[in-house]
């Protein structure tokens, strides 16, 4: 059947991905956070994939450019974070804490297994869910560990993060909120989450005006973006409807069935978009050398025409290789072409 590689694949995503690390709390100025989907019911006295590793969240960059999850990754049981969802629920049950310019946060993250060690790097998206480059934190009293590896488990560890003195939270329904992100270096994950601040010192988003949403979709992207989301579409309703008869879970599934560096990790992602300027230069497929092949565009020689930076940038739109990444061209699976806050949004009704 036509769902049945997308079995294959969770299955091979289940198997490959062991520890992890999850967000327990996040406490600054006043109140306090929890990582996103973490569910504090579970059980933390154990290393077992089920239950202990359910709510662990895997971030990886090439899933994220690949446009199969949001900023914040994924986890094991729930499948794609839907940033914006997630951080209206903490608002409305409370859970989120209130910093301002240089607060250091309290960020108490769980060690479960081997995996889930230090160091930790953070960062911050101050529009909540749309950034395009995130903000590097200042991490102190970090986890122990080398490359996400340590002995230790079952344990909770206390990291001390940073927010830079000048910032502005912009995002969620309130307008002041902002996410931070955290995660490892580990080759099996990285593993970490998010978790959401609200700023008092700030001036949050002043223009709620639709104009002045800043976008860095360009046309060719656009319709990039709409060639691949029907690719994709069928693999996806394949995966939904197969764990659906199963019983699984529908959202964890599409991801797997739509997860190449799981499958593939010497896939690589393309430059992210800028804001566009008519040439494409900014979208990743000029300057860079960046081409924007389709799915098969793994040139694994690197494609001369984008190897060579062509500055043309529409000129590179069928290469499949990444210039500047030693030509492991991704093709059009690479960064979608727009904002991260798109991501994973082509396939709503599958709990994406």
């Amino acid at each position: 059947m036509y769902y049945q590689p997308s079995i294959i694949a969770l299955a091979a995503l289940i198997t490959s991905v062991h520890s992890h690390g999850v967000i327990l709390a996040a406490v600054g100025d006043s109140g306090a956070s929890q990582g996103f989907l973490v569910d504090q019911t579970l059980a933390r006295n154990c290393t077992t994939i089920s239950p202990c590793q359910q709510d662990s969240t895997i971030i990886r960059d090439s899933e994220i450019t690949q446009n199969i999850v949001n900023s914040c990754g994924r986890t094991e049981i729930a499948g794609n974070i839907d940033v914006g969802e997630q951080t209206e629920n903490e608002l409305a049950a409370g859970r989120v804490t209130q910093v301002s310019s240089g607060s250091v946060l309290a960020v108490t993250i769980h060690q479960v297994n081997a995996d889930g060690a230090g160091p930790y790097e953070c960062d911050l998206d101050q529009t909540s869910n749309a950034a395009i480059n995130f903000v590097p934190l200042t991490v102190a009293n970090n986890v122990p560990g080398t490359n996400g590896l340590s002995q230790a488990k079952e344990q909770d560890f206390t990291i001390n993060v940073q927010m830079p003195q000048n910032f502005n939270c912009i995002g969620a329904s309130t307008g002041d909120i902002c996410t931070v992100r955290c995660r490892n270096n580990a080759v099996a994950g990285p593993f970490g989450g998010c978790f959401a601040v609200q700023q008092t010192d700030g001036t949050g988003r002043t223009n709620t005006t639709a104009a002045a949403v800043d976008t860095a979709q360009t046309l060719a992207g656009i319709e990039a973006q709409v060639l691949q989301n029907q690719q994709d579409l069928p693999a996806a309703i394949a995966a939904n409807q197969a764990a659906g008869a199963a019983g699984g879970d529908e959202g964890a599934s599409a991801i797997s069935a739509l997860i190449t560096a799981t499958l593939d990790p010497s896939a690589t992602a393309t430059a992210v978009a800028g804001v566009g300027n008519g040439n494409g230069n900014t979208n990743g497929n000029g300057n860079n050398g960046n081409g924007r092949g389709n799915r098969n565009g793994q040139n694994a020689n690197g494609n001369a025409n984008a190897a060579t930076g062509n500055t043309n940038g529409n000129a590179n739109t069928a290469g499949g290789a990444t210039g500047t990444r030693n030509g492991d061209g991704r093709g059009n699976r690479g960064n979608r072409f727009g904002k991260q806050r798109r991501r994973a949004k082509f396939l709503p009704w599958l709990g994406l």
